[in-house]
């Protein structure tokens, strides 16, 4: 006898066999028991879930004795003609291959003429949606009235490609993928009935990579059954359907998440190794992040279509990772599945988004910004106000342990007139302040001690002004003197207007003015004004080109005359000599102002 494979020796037979579709047999079995029948009915869903089978049932029905009826006899001689194919009233055709308007015309003849075995001239057109428009247009006035004995019943993955015109004349029903679970209990049952031993687990395996086709399951039975015999493991059906273990998803995921590359290499290696295809190995990394995505929610096992010890181990792996760096990873698989299958090397596409993946850092969200933004406003506030007060204790100590008039007039008297005298002095130099705050600080045996200090710092100040080009000054010295004593004036302007242009650069564009506080007025003349970047890394030059026309009309409106901005970069190695003033903290009103500052300064957005 002849060997019927598994998908058609188990095609059901009656409504109540069809698994997973009650939605629509429950419609279809009322409909007829109440005579109240459609002159055409289109099925569509995915492959595998009974689309055919449940058009050749209503066929069934329809042409049963004392029919139609939905309890009819599935072995009686008519039933058995339209599951076999072999009646001449019950007409399949593939759209396929039959998609021209002569097709379709020779149809309408056909359909004229009455039934000659069965009630109703039944016609079955499968994968419809491949006829052309004109074959389409054609059948329109057949379908939309038709004669009293001709049935039509459409078929199609792809409902969409199906004219409106046509839907419109139908009763659509749409079927569903078949759940995992429904798969494995008609799975065990034709086991069972077959006589062949098997474990629960290797029927769920079977299940999740039929992917909700019944037909497909049935399929991967028998391979299976072919390769494992009369019992059937788990492992025999890995090897059988080269499945790939799940614990190297679980590696694949665990390198990234630790930045182990040689974990990811070794991963890599081994999928290479068992022969499936890179665009498989991405669908079950993907599927596997899906599983730890829902393994994180709260309920989220329930979705996860696995068994208890595998729910419980993704529940542990997903405590360790981000729900942002999922979602994340998840998109950029998604985006590589696109590209991978047209890839002239898939595996070499697969090992460089791993790398991307693992080079990459985690995700911070806006919340944990502000909350960090606040702190250091906070911090910084604190910091002043500790400064300002050491400052104060300072001045208070030095005006305490120098208030004897005595020494102080003594020395006055003492010191003679030199020519230091004549000139002006700086204010004292921190480095000095510093060597002296720390030994006024300190206690002071005797007033001979305090007159060496001062002795010192006094000492110095004729030093300082004769090499005056160790001062430390808010800007880059000028080496040319003569050239700065020729345009003094209108460089000294300039370079208070520069300063006044960067505070309402700071409220505009608080990201170009952060970038800006290193850069400094250098030149001024023929209406070009030459601007010394202490830090011109390709990051912060690149952010101060942009903002070279916005600074040049700023400028020109405020001093009203056209000028040119050009940046260079300190040569001089003159960035130890600048003090920068101590940056002030800022103040936000709400959090709306902190998420204003921290988009423009990342030049972000905000992603909801």
């Amino acid at each position: 006898m002849e060997y019927k494979v598994l998908s058609i020796k188990w095609r059901p037979q009656r409504f109540e066999d069809v698994v997973g579709q009650k939605h629509i047999t429950q419609t279809l079995i009322n409909s007829i028991s109440r005579n109240r029948i459609a002159q055409g009915y289109i099925f569509s869903g995915p492959r595998g879930v009974g689309k055919t089978t449940m058009a050749r049932l209503m066929a069934m029905s329809l042409n049963a004795e004392n029919g139609p009826t939905a309890n009819y006899d599935p072995v009686s001689n008519i039933s058995l003609e339209i599951s076999g194919g072999r009646s001449i009233d019950v007409l399949e055709i593939d759209g396929a291959s039959n998609r021209g308007i002569e097709e379709i015309r020779n149809l309408r003849e056909q359909i004229k003429f009455a039934p000659m075995n069965c009630t109703y001239r039944v016609i079955i057109i499968d994968e419809v949606h491949m006829l052309t428009n004109q074959a389409f247009n054609a059948l329109l006035r057949t379908l939309e009235e038709p004669p009293s004995h001709a049935k039509f019943i459409f078929c199609t993955t792809d409902v969409h490609k199906i004219p409106p015109t046509i839907i419109s004349r139908c009763q659509r029903f749409d079927f569903n993928r078949i759940s995992s679970a429904d798969i494995v209990k008609h799975l065990s049952l034709v086991l069972e009935k077959e006589k062949i031993i098997f474990d629960s687990e290797s029927i769920a395996l079977i299940s999740r990579k039929a992917d909700g086709s019944m037909r497909d399951a049935l399929s991967l039975l028998d391979q299976v059954i072919a390769f494992c015999g009369e019992k059937i493991e788990y492992k025999s059906v890995m090897d059988a359907l080269g499945l790939v273990n799940s614990d190297l998803f679980f590696d694949f995921s665990t390198s990234i998440l630790e930045k182990n590359e040689n974990i990811l290499v070794n991963t890599i290696a081994k999928f290479l190794e068992f022969g499936v295809p890179a665009s498989e190995v991405l669908n079950g990394i993907s599927q596997h992040i899906r599983n730890l995505l829902y393994a994180g929610m709260e309920s989220g096992d329930l979705l996860l279509d696995l068994n208890e010890e595998n729910k419980l181990r993704y529940k542990e792996e997903a405590k360790k990772w981000n729900r942002m760096d999922l979602l994340r990873t998840g998109q950029i698989l998604s985006d590589v599945s696109k590209t991978i299958r047209k890839a002239h090397d898939p595996f070499l596409v697969l090992e460089m988004t791993a790398f991307k993946l693992i080079e990459m850092d985690s995700v911070i969200t806006i919340e944990e910004i502000l909350s960090k933004v606040k702190d250091e406003s906070i911090s910084g506030n604190n910091v002043n106000k500790s400064i300002d007060d050491q400052n104060d204790s300072f001045s208070k100590e030095v005006t305490n342990n120098t208030t004897p008039d005595n020494v102080v007039n003594n020395k006055k008297e003492d010191k003679k007139d030199t020519p230091g005298d004549n000139l002006v002095k700086p204010q004292q130099a921190p480095l000095e302040l510093e060597k002296t705050s720390k030994k006024v600080s300190g206690n002071l045996k005797n007033e001979t001690e305090l007159v060496k200090d001062i002795e010192n710092i006094e000492n110095h100040e004729p030093q300082l002004e004769r090499d005056e080009d160790n001062i430390l000054d808010p800007r880059p010295k000028i080496e040319n003197d003569k050239k700065n004593k020729s345009f003094s004036l209108s460089f000294d302007s300039m370079i208070k207007i520069w300063k006044e242009t960067l505070e309402a650069v700071n409220n505009e564009k608080p990201s170009l003015g952060t970038v800006l506080e290193d850069y400094y007025p250098k030149a001024f003349s023929n209406n070009i004004l030459k601007i010394e970047a202490i830090d011109y890394s390709d990051f912060n030059s690149k952010i101060a080109n942009r903002g070279i026309p916005y600074l040049e009309k700023k400028i020109s409106d405020k001093i009203k005359k056209n000028i040119k901005i050009k940046f260079t970069k300190n040569q001089n190695g003159d960035d130890k000599l600048i003090k920068k003033e101590k940056s002030k903290p800022v103040n936000f009103k709400n959090d709306k102002e902190i998420l204003d500052q921290v988009v423009d300064l990342f030049d972000g957005e905000i992603l909801r």
